[in-house]
């Protein structure tokens, strides 16, 4: 069965039209107001609501229709616009502190703004955006949004075309592919602040050292990390795996998943003449499910407790050096380097097996929220301007180990050594577009509960894709 959550964004979502439809003639100015902070997502330390004040943003954007700025000067009734801001950057370290330094040095210069962060966890995202969603005054002015998570979040009906607010210069800078990655329903739904394909990243000095070449196949892959587990102090127990598996059943690891997939050449959904489709049936999509539950409950080239192995701790078992690689975007060399210095030249990386595009150029960045108001709209794009252009030194995407979503910022030095390498090397091939699928985050649930299903015992591989086929084919009656 669907697990609870797709049917709770589904029911919130119909909840939702039924309140659009009785306010729409009304005033819709509540967008600015401060969101709460959800609880059991605490940020680091430095995560506290910043509160600033700031000046008229510069004029936002061109209109479709005109290609001419949109004129709206925030500081015409001499009230304080208020852009708050629901933010998964803001709950990550190392990066998350410069999110509140940006924040405050736009408050400084533009005294007329109040920029509003409150910090929560990506993968809280579209589950805390479908309850505020009920109540348009809830609603933060920016919300994190990503490639992957896009399409759930516009069909809730909460995202302004941003296009229509940004100028062609600013469209001009952002990199090759960047703008189409942003893009659903032929609308710009986000403001990218970087690009985060994914990637394996690897102990150079360990593949070095074992003899190993960077493997294309996923078979070669497997051999790889076979060498790479081993007992490293001799007391008679693994100590160190060839593969930091992100195999929780959230987000972060149902988006791993699907990345394997596709890049097997197992498309999952397909859009049949504006019809989806499920392709999980056949000996194909089985073999590579099993391949991947293999890695834990045959060959165990991953680390024990496998379930239990969220991204955070997968990122921080292969900067302590218990792991030799992670399939992951590139955020994860900043937690390494911020983990562990030593590793500085010992980490390349390389594209993900199989030979297919295992995935979307995924653009991070922010969603602008449909019923703000024209102030606050254009004071939250002036606003992310600023965010992408005033740090030259660009500390928030270096920390982090992010890409910049910019053509300038994807020059800087911090990207061109071999770390970065399989990341700009999947950019050149091609990733693959945005898959436009409005249940995204359902289709995730369901991988996620088939591969949990067999590293806990509870399903076989057989029964496991059986069942997934049941609940993906549920899914898609709500999406055709």
């Amino acid at each position: 069965m669907i697990p609870d959550l797709i049917w709770e964004v589904k029911m919130r979502k119909k909840l939702f039209a039924l309140v659009m439809a009785g306010i729409m003639a009304s005033s819709l100015a509540g967008c600015g107001e401060t969101a709460t902070t959800p609880s059991g997502d605490a940020a680091s330390s430095t995560a506290s609501a910043v509160s600033a004040t700031t000046a008229a943003p510069a004029e936002a954007a061109t209109t479709e229709a005109t290609g001419e700025a949109k004129s709206t000067d925030a500081t015409a009734s001499g009230d304080k616009v208020v852009v708050s801001v629901l933010c998964a950057y803001a709950s990550e370290d190392p990066h998350g502190k410069y999110v509140y330094q940006y924040a405050k040095a736009y408050e400084e210069t533009h005294p007329n703004v109040q920029i509003d962060i409150t910090a929560i966890s990506s993968n809280d995202i579209l589950t805390k955006l479908s309850a505020m969603a009920t109540n348009t005054d809830d609603l933060p002015t920016l919300f994190w949004t990503s490639g992957d998570m896009a399409p759930s979040e516009n069909d809730l009906g909460l995202m302004e075309d941003i296009g229509s607010y940004i100028d062609d210069d600013t469209k001009a800078g952002f990199a090759n592919g960047v703008v189409d990655g942003c893009t659903l329903d032929n609308k710009m739904v986000i403001y990218p602040i970087d690009v985060q394909p994914s990637a394996v990243i690897y102990r150079k000095d360990r593949f070095e050292e074992a003899g190993l070449s960077v493997p294309t196949t996923w078979e070669d892959f497997l051999k790889c990390a076979q060498a790479l587990t081993k007992d490293s102090d001799g007391d008679g127990q693994i100590d160190q795996w060839g593969f930091s598996m992100v195999g929780s059943n959230n987000s972060s690891g149902q988006s791993r998943f699907m990345a394997y997939l596709w890049s097997n050449g197992l498309d999952i959904l397909t859009d049949d003449g504006g019809e989806w489709k499920a392709k999980l049936d056949g000996d194909d999509f089985l073999k590579a499910f099993t391949f991947w539950t293999d890695m834990n409950n045959k060959y165990q080239v991953v680390p024990t407790g496998i379930t239990e192995v969220d991204y955070a701790t997968a990122a921080n078992y292969f900067a302590m050096g218990y792991t030799s690689m992670i399939l992951s975007g590139s955020n994860a060399l900043g937690v390494a380097y911020d983990s562990n210095p030593d590793l500085k030249g010992k980490l390349g990386s390389f594209v993900i097996p199989g030979g297919n595009p295992g995935t979307m150029l995924n653009a991070e960045g922010y969603g602008l929220c449909k019923y703000a108001t024209d102030e606050e709209k254009a004071a939250a794009i002036d606003y992310l301007k600023f965010f992408s252009s005033n740090d030259s030194d660009m500390m928030f995407w270096q920390s982090s180990g992010k890409i910049p979503a910019t053509l300038d910022g994807q020059k800087a030095d911090y990207i061109s050594g071999d770390d970065y390498k399989g990341y700009l090397d999947t950019i050149a091939q091609g990733c693959r577009p945005v898959l436009n699928f409005a249940g995204m985050g359902g289709l995730k649930t369901a991988l996620g509960d088939a591969y949990s299903s067999v590293f806990s015992g509870e399903k076989t591989n057989e029964e496991a894709v059986k069942q997934l086929q049941s609940d993906v084919d549920t899914l898609l009656e709500d999406y055709n």
